[in-house]
């Protein structure tokens, strides 16, 4: 968006640090009860900590670092992957493995998402995605074949379909016919940038995607298309290696080694927030409640801050004005072609 356009304010004091990690963090997930989440590092720790106070709850020694983690449905399991190519997967309550390694990967993986049913666990590495049975923790399947390093997986909302960003595509696949839908060169297509992130809207209306240093913007893939709807999202200059949804779908937040969090309007794509760090930041995340967002940084800390009611009511009108006035475009439109004389 234009500069003119942005609501921006800057927050730099966070209500809580998360801090214990020696080196950067590479995984950030909130647990659906909401009072706790975990980190994964590059110190090959998994860490579960108390929202409520900050205190480190629980710490899982691997062997190697770890570079994606993800929370069962039902809180009660972690699944980590580790940079020796083996998935491992953690019971919450007691500690212990109770699956791993799970090592059909030829390769480090870098993304882990969970379907929404929570029956699939997907993992993406080096030019293939693989998926699991969160029951038996077996493969389903033959892996999916990509192409590039896998950054990102995310299912759709109803689970149907999987997104993959890649270095070189966004590719959209049929799980259910494990048949490729789409592929086209998203970031790619401006200056050979990675596809670094991606998440779905939460009516499966929109993939959004973003960059690395070559294209530091958050682009907007209309579904029924797979073109670009509006504008590019600016504002980073730097890589961002991270976007999510906030839980109600009307805020998008970005992490990006410029040392910010953004929070964005999803109606708009106007930045109205900025949360700064001292180092670039790896990932976010919302808390269950979507009042308080999470940054996790290079130095090893996570971050927390309050988002402002303002902030958030502001996007939940801006939401509800594009939709009013979706109907009311769609209704027009729709009045007229019926009434319109038929020819011949």
């Amino acid at each position: 968006m234009k500069d003119g356009k942005k609501l921006t304010a800057s927050q730099r004091e966070p209500v809580k640090t998360f801090e214990g990690h020696e080196k950067l963090i590479t995984s950030i997930a909130t647990f659906p009860d909401g009072k706790r989440i975990a980190t994964g590092s590059v110190d090959k720790t998994i860490r579960i900590w108390r929202v409520e106070d900050g205190r480190e709850m629980r710490k899982w020694v691997m062997k190697k670092s770890i570079s994606a983690i993800a929370i069962s449905r039902d809180g009660m399991q972690v699944v980590s992957a580790t940079v020796d190519w083996q998935l491992w997967v953690h019971d919450t309550r007691t500690g212990r493995v109770v699956a791993g390694p799970l090592d059909d990967h030829t390769n480090e993986a870098f993304a882990l998402d969970i379907s929404p049913d929570g029956g699939i666990l997907a993992s993406g590495s080096v030019r293939t995605v693989n998926l699991w049975d969160t029951t038996t923790w077996q493969r389903k399947g033959d892996p999916l074949k990509c192409e590039g390093h896998v950054i990102r997986v995310r299912f759709s909302p109803t689970g149907q379909l999987l997104a993959a960003g890649t270095s070189k595509y966004i590719q959209i696949w049929d799980l259910e016919r494990r048949e490729r839908l789409v592929q086209f060169k998203g970031h790619a297509e401006f200056n050979d940038s990675w596809n670094r992130s991606l998440t779905w809207t939460r009516d499966g209306v929109h993939l959004l995607s973003a960059g690395d240093d070559s294209d530091p913007v958050i682009r907007s893939w209309d579904t029924s298309t797979w073109t670009q709807a509006g504008h590019p999202w600016t504002g980073h200059d730097k890589e961002i290696i991270h976007i999510l949804l906030n839980p109600a779908g009307t805020l998008l937040a970005s992490a990006s080694s410029d040392h910010t969090v953004r929070l964005w309007q999803l109606a708009t794509g106007i930045e109205v927030s900025r949360y700064e760090h001292s180092y670039g930041v790896l990932r976010v995340a919302f808390s269950v409640d979507g009042c308080f967002i999470f940054g996790a940084d290079r130095d090893g800390k996570t971050l927390q801050w309050e988002i402002p009611e303002d902030i958030l009511a502001a996007a939940r009108d801006a939401l509800v004005r594009k939709v009013k006035t979706e109907v009311a475009t769609f209704n027009y439109y729709s009045m007229h072609k019926l009434s319109a004389p038929i020819q011949g």
